[in-house]
C-alpha cells in the first residue's frame, strides 16, 4: 500500500480576496461536488491501494468535520498549524516518523515505503494519472512533480511563484511530491530533504484552484470532457 496525505490546511488566501467566498477552499464545489472530494475519489479509484491521509488545521475546521462525517473509515487526519505547506509538510513528515520509531519498539503501527503529497485544489487529477506519479522510477529520496510554465501561461491560469529551470526551460511546482519515506526517515532532521523535480506536462496538474476565475475555467473544461 502506498500512503497518501491530501494538505488541506491552508488559508485559501488568493480565494479569499474574494468577500463573496466564505466556504473553505476544500469545500469549494465544483459541478456540485467539493474540491476534495475530487481528490479522493481519484485516489479510490485508482489502482493503487491507497491509505488516505488529510492534513487540516484551524484554517480548515469545516473540511476537517466534513471529512469525520463522510469518510470516519477511509481517511486519516493529521493535525497541523496551517501556518504554511513547507511547516505542515514538516508536520506530516514528523507524524510519519515518529510511527515508524513506534514500529522499531515493536509497536505495530508500520509506515510503508512511499507517501504521495497533494494539494486538495487539483480536482482534474485522475486515477491514472496518480498511478504515473506512483510508479515514477524512485531515483532519489523525494520526487517533486513539475509542469511546464507556459502550460499555464496557454490556459489561462497564474503560473506558480515557485519555479524551477530545466534546459533553459521554466518548471512551475505543482505542489506534488513523492517520498521514499524509509530512506529519510532515518536523517537527523528531516528538513534537510532535497526533491529532484520530475516533468509531467499533464493539462490536468494546470487547472489549480486558487481563485473564482480558476473555479469557472475548471466547469468549462469538465464541460468539454
Amino acid at each position: 500500500m502506498i500512503n497518501c496525505v491530501i494538505m488541506c490546511g491552508g488559508k485559501g488566501s488568493r480565494l479569499h480576496t474574494n468577500s463573496i467566498v466564505k466556504v473553505e477552499k476544500p469545500l469549494l464545489e465544483l459541478k456540485n461536488k467539493s474540491l476534495i472530494e475530487y481528490m479522493i475519489e481519484a485516489l479510490q479509484n485508482s489502482k493503487k491501494n491507497f491509505n488516505i491521509y488529510a492534513a487540516v488545521s484551524k484554517n480548515t475546521v469545516k473540511t476537517k468535520e466534513f471529512l469525520k462525517s463522510r469518510y470516519c473509515n477511509d481517511i486519516t487526519l493529521i493535525e497541523t498549524t496551517g501556518s504554511g505547506f513547507s511547516n505542515d509538510y514538516l508536520i506530516v513528515l514528523q507524524f510519519f516518523k515518529d510511527r515508524e520509531i513506534k514500529r522499531k519498539n515493536g509497536i505495530q503501527d508500520f509506515v510503508d515505503n512511499k507517501i504521495l503529497f497533494l494539494p486538495s485544489d487539483l480536482p482534474l487529477i485522475s486515477s491514472k494519472t496518480l498511478d504515473e506519479i506512483t510508479d515514477l522510477y524512485q531515483g532519489n529520496p523525494s520526487i517533486a512533480i513539475v509542469v511546464d510554465k507556459k502550460m499555464f501561461i496557454q490556459n489561462d491560469f497564474v503560473p506558480s511563484t515557485f519555479v524551477t529551470e530545466i534546459s533553459k526551460v521554466d518548471y512551475c511546482y505543482t505542489g506534488i511530491s513523492i517520498l521514499d519515506f524509509h530512506t529519510i526517515a532515518g536523517l537527523e532532521h528531516i528538513d534537510q530533504i532535497r526533491e529532484v523535480p520530475a516533468i509531467m506536462n499533464n493539462l490536468e496538474l494546470v487547472y489549480n484552484i486558487n481563485t473564482i476565475d480558476d473555479l469557472k475555467k475548471a466547469e468549462k473544461f469538465i464541460g468539454l470532457l
